[in-house]
């Protein structure tokens, strides 16, 4: 009996086995048929993502790796379309690649303050003065610029010695905090008026430059920091400024303080300087200039030629003022690159007038003024490129509000401008402004 259920028993775990062993086989089957189905789907993906991808580049692009180039079917350069930016083995597919970075630049000439200006800005109740209404109309312009300059041609050298003119000016404080407020970034001291009030002056002005948040540049309290390299936007700016004169005021000064505290225009300084910002691995070289004959709708024979030597030694931007008058503008090309020049922007802040007593040329030109828009673009290459030029003349109005003179800096971006600023009074000076600036202005286009 025993061996009959042993017997029995080993049959009946024979067919047990032979059943499990057939439903794994079955469930490795329908497995490794799912694996295999699921392997081909992948790979035939595969195929087409990457038959995809080469279709989108050969049939657009033609990429040569020899010149570094990429140029598409019709033979169009694609720094026309894609920021200046070459595609190689190294670089993003065009779908990738990033715009180069740029920065809007506007620059005005001098900032004055007569003493017209200064019966308008002060305050008779609280003894104190605001220059805010002067910038009124033209602060939204400023104000959408990544950095804008000017040349503060005075000395806020405080109220001891007393707020005056021409010929030895000195400003209240308040119209830094004005400028500062309407986005001023750099201001010039380089000018024949930045010793009006000395050295102590000088210091005074540069002191409180830096207090309202703004950069001098042009002058110095301690021999450093005569010119400055500003990063906006991935793009190192170098601003220099030299003065071709100080009113004879610095002969009053030591040889030692003359190095250390002002920057004359000397052409071998200039061009050392030029070259120390560049090895520093700047990107764009400004240099602001004062220079030029006074109240000369021309510029003369000097500021030509030094122009064509600042540039050759590697300045982008010159920026020129001293003049009072509106002097033309000229884009040349060095080593295949656009280079800009202003030689002079005129008054931006002034209190001259075409009807004043004084005996001086081109009286009517005084009253202009305009201001300087690049738009400058990282070059990938090296340096930068200047992308566009544009400018929006200015002209300064005055008017009588009782019995005070009113002054407002009015922008003209266009001949036939329309605004609340613009009335019978004004309008015939405003478009003559704007036709004496701009047939004077050259255009990168």
């Amino acid at each position: 009996m025993k061996e009959c259920s042993l017997i029995g028993d080993f049959k009946s775990f024979k067919k047990e086995w032979y059943i499990n062993m057939k439903t794994k086989m079955q469930l490795f089957k329908h497995t490794f048929f799912a694996l295999s189905i699921m392997f081909c789907l992948l790979l035939g993906s595969i195929a087409i993502i990457q038959t995809i991808g080469t279709l989108g580049t050969d049939s657009v692009f033609s990429v040569n790796n020899n010149q570094d180039t990429v140029t598409t079917d019709d033979s169009v350069n694609a720094s026309d379309t894609f920021g200046q930016t070459t595609a190689t083995d190294d670089q993003p597919l065009p779908s990738q690649v990033i715009t180069p970075a740029s920065i809007i630049i506007s620059a005005v000439g001098d900032l004055m303050v007569h003493q017209g200006n200064l019966d308008n800005a002060y305050i008779p109740k609280t003894g104190t003065y605001n220059f805010d209404g002067f910038l009124e109309y033209v602060k939204p312009y400023l104000m959408k610029s990544d950095l804008t300059i000017g040349n503060f041609e005075t000395v806020t050298a405080g109220p001891i010695s007393g707020y005056t003119s021409y010929p030895s000016f000195n400003t209240p404080d308040s119209m830094l905090t004005a400028l500062s407020g309407a986005g001023f970034d750099v201001l010039s001291t380089a000018n024949n008026h930045c010793l009006d009030r000395g050295i102590n002056g000088l210091v005074s002005t540069i002191q409180k430059i830096e207090a309202n948040k703004m950069t001098n540049v042009g002058s110095s309290v301690d021999g450093k920091n005569k010119y400055t390299t500003k990063e906006i936007n991935g793009i190192k700016v170098s601003i220099l400024a030299y003065a071709c004169a100080f009113n004879g005021n610095d002969a009053r000064l030591s040889v030692n303080q003359k190095t250390k505290n002002l920057s004359p225009i000397i052409e071998a300084q200039i061009k050392s300087d030029i070259e120390a910002v560049k090895t520093k691995g700047t990107d764009a070289v400004i240099v602001i200039m004062h220079w030029g004959g006074e109240y000369q709708r021309e510029p003369n024979a000097t500021q030509v030629s030094l122009s064509k030597k600042i540039l050759s030694w590697g300045a982008d931007i010159i920026l020129g003022s001293h003049p009072h008058l509106i002097q033309k503008s000229e884009i040349t090309k060095i080593d295949g690159k656009n280079k800009f020049v202003i030689y002079s922007m005129g008054n931006f802040i002034s209190g001259f007038r075409r009807s004043d007593k004084a005996k001086r040329p081109n009286k009517v030109f005084t009253e202009d003024g305009v201001i300087v828009q690049l738009k400058i673009e990282k070059d990938p290459k090296g340096g930068v490129i200047i992308k566009s030029a544009d400018y929006i003349p200015t002209w300064v109005d005055k008017s009588n509000v009782n019995n005070r003179p009113v002054f407002k800096i009015v922008p003209i971006p266009s001949a036939n401008i329309t605004g609340a600023y613009i009335t019978n009074y004004n309008s015939s000076f405003i478009k003559q402004s704007y036709k004496n600036t701009m047939e004077f202005m050259a255009s990168l286009r």
